[in-house]
């Protein structure tokens, strides 16, 4: 069901849904119809629910599977009566809508042998591909004509020109495919490796040196994205952040002098920028970066909601917890919200409960919401088990914090001891370093028997150990730090009595 509710919530149906075209798509009071309604009043519904409404009975899964494959293929058809501006495009991507139409009308005429009209609309759309840097489309178009003046025609001249240039676009093209599977191999290393820093920048290194005189000799946008991409991946993996921001407003540059706009490479490096302000703790350019280029992002799609994130984090990471709190709300209420994926709605949550934490602390100078209760934030998550690991730790910490701040010390130390086994089994020094330097520290709580003081003697060897590495922010999503460890610790401690708490249950006492 998750592709066909991908269909309706990622393309503006509703001009279609206005017109009458859209009672031949999907014909009122056809099963159909009722299936698109439902699926676009909540995301949330399951399978059994659906059929439930539609057939009366929960049992029907195999009539709905049907029905939901009939729909999704009439959905698929009518996505070439929207406009390409509606659907976002930039003009690259207006261009390559438009160029793939008309090669698939080309291939259909020279099929009809219109020989041609056929070769008038391939050479025109090979001066856009040309034009567009659309390597593959045009080494695709060089092909078909080369064939067809060597074969129809028998034009000698123009059998070599397009020979020639087929033989260009073919080794531009191998380039450009050898730099993308080059990035996708480093980043692959950088997320599921279990080698160390230094043999993983060794790797992504490695990647990059084979790429990089092929950025010198060409311009081509595709070999330069990747490329480019990689060449930032070194210096991020080495933590030199100021390099990174530099090789972005190079890309910048490069990417905005093309004779024509393609939001795509704006979009990435920016958001690359971004993350390297927010290691650097440069919350003036970051924040600029983000107002002045938000229109680069459509208000409630899927990269709006990863550009907030980063909003919330440059926040948090440079203690403007008040901005934070504010970003995390206005998300919170976005419209479309609940419609979004179970992942987007689920790190919000989490992030809603560091927010709430903020105000609760008097970090963030904001009322805290007296609703709000982290149980209820857990059982309402909407992901599967299997998906939550990317945000079990940051959650798990959340869930500690509000235990310890409302003196729910028994609890706490319950929630401490299924820690100490998580710690033993999934946390490693390679993979997840600053977390199980910090989860350490959350056990040496009990130990201390909830004495800010001593607390703060027993966990200052993992304390040390923390401020050996710095934090990651791009690379692996679970070990992404909300509010930084050193900045949360003291939270902790803040929240902790500067004497032994008195009113402490014996199996407390018993941690001492």
């Amino acid at each position: 069901m998750r592709d066909l509710i991908e269909l309706i919530y990622r393309l503006p149906w509703a001009r279609l849904q206005a017109s009458p075209v859209w009672n031949v798509i999907l014909p009122p009071g056809t099963k159909m119809a009722r299936l698109f309604s439902l699926v676009q009043e909540s995301a949330d519904l399951t399978e059994e629910g659906i059929a439930h409404q539609i057939y009366g009975t929960r049992e029907a899964l195999p009539r709905l599977r049907s029905l939901k494959n009939k729909t999704k293929e009439r959905l698929l058809r009518a996505i070439f009566l929207l406009a390409p501006d509606e659907i976002g495009f930039s003009d690259r991507q207006e261009a390559y809508y438009e160029c793939q139409r008309r090669w698939a009308l080309a291939l259909m005429l020279s099929h009809k042998e219109l020989f041609s009209v056929a070769v008038e609309q391939l050479e025109l759309v090979l001066r856009h591909a040309q034009h567009f840097e659309f390597t593959e489309l045009a080494m695709s178009i060089a092909l078909h004509l080369k064939r067809h003046y060597r074969i129809f025609m028998g034009n000698t001249q123009k059998y070599r020109y397009y020979q020639q240039l087929y033989r260009d676009y073919r080794a531009l093209w191998l380039l450009e495919n050898e730099a993308e599977e080059r990035y996708a191999d480093a980043i692959n290393a950088l997320a599921h490796t279990t080698a160390s820093q230094g043999e993983l920048m060794r790797i992504v290194e490695k990647h990059f040196r084979q790429v990089e005189p092929y950025l010198k000799t060409h311009t081509s946008f595709r070999l330069h994205l990747n490329g480019r991409l990689l060449h930032i991946l070194v210096h991020s993996s080495r933590h030199d952040y100021q390099t990174v921001a530099k090789l972005c407003e190079d890309a910048l540059t490069f990417f905005q002098s093309k004779p024509f706009r393609s939001c795509l490479p704006l979009q990435v490096f920016y958001y690359q920028l971004t993350v390297a302000y927010i290691h650097l703790r440069d919350f003036g350019r970051g924040r600029a970066v983000l107002q002045q280029h938000s229109n680069l992002y459509i208000q409630g799609s899927f990269n709006w909601y990863k550009v907030q994130e980063l909003h919330f984090l440059l926040a948090t990471h440079t203690q403007h917890y008040d901005e934070a709190f504010d970003v995390c709300q206005s998300v919170l209420r976005e419209e479309n919200f609940l419609k979004q994926p179970p992942q987007i709605r689920d790190t919000w949550k989490v992030y809603e409960a560091y927010a709430q934490l903020l105000a609760c602390t008097r970090r963030a100078d904001r009322l805290p919401n007296p609703q709000f209760r982290i149980s209820k934030l857990i059982n309402d998550l909407s992901s599967s088990p299997r998906e939550r690991r990317e945000i079990h730790i940051p959650l798990f910490i959340a869930q500690m914090l509000f235990l310890i701040l409302n003196k729910r010390y028994d609890a706490a130390i319950d929630r401490i001891d299924a820690l100490s086994k998580y710690t033993d089994r999934y946390v490693r020094k390679n993979e997840r370093f600053r977390s199980n330097c910090f989860l350490k520290m959350l056990l040496q709580i009990p130990k201390a028997a909830f004495h800010r003081r001593v607390a703060m003697r027993k966990a200052q060897y993992y304390r040390n150990m923390l401020s050996q590495m710095p934090v990651e922010i791009a690379n692996r999503s679970s070990e992404i730090e909300i509010i930084p460890y050193e900045d949360l610790w003291e939270m902790v401690l803040d929240m902790l009595p500067q004497e032994r708490p008195s009113y402490l249950s014996k199996k407390a006492r018993r941690q001492d």
